[in-house]
């Protein structure tokens, strides 16, 4: 629980981009793991997220944007409309990149803090 408390010390608990005029919160919960698993077929598939990243980040981007943004409000959930808004607001793929891979990694250190302790002791 301490360790916890430390790392919360040190990593942002909030991440915000500003898109389509409106500040908007990034939050890698649940439903994004979701979002991965009927993509990728299983919610351990971030090699081929990652892959994807790599591959197609202009498609990518967008879209693990789209599965982290907490108020979609005046946006489309299509990577070609948040590529349109993205434009409009100047910003690049890569500051979009930085802002959700920063929500997306610090939501599964705590996801994976968490799993070691919930795991059933074997007898």
């Amino acid at each position: 629980m301490e360790k916890e408390k430390e790392l919360e010390k040190v990593m942002p608990s909030e991440f915000k981009i500003t898109l389509g005029g409106k500040v908007r919160e990034v939050k890698f919960g649940n439903l994004a793991l979701a979002k991965i698993e009927q993509k990728y077929g299983s919610i351990e598939a971030f090699s081929q997220v990652q892959d994807d990243l790599q591959k197609k980040p202009m498609q990518t981007v967008p879209w693990l944007l789209s599965i982290c943004l907490k108020d979609k409000e005046g946006l489309e959930n299509d990577y070609e409309s948040i590529l349109e808004t993205m434009d409009d607001d100047g910003l690049t793929i890569a500051e979009v990149a930085e802002v959700v891979m920063g929500a997306i990694n610090s939501s599964l250190s705590v996801f994976g803090g968490n799993e070691k302790k919930k795991q059933p002791k074997k007898k």
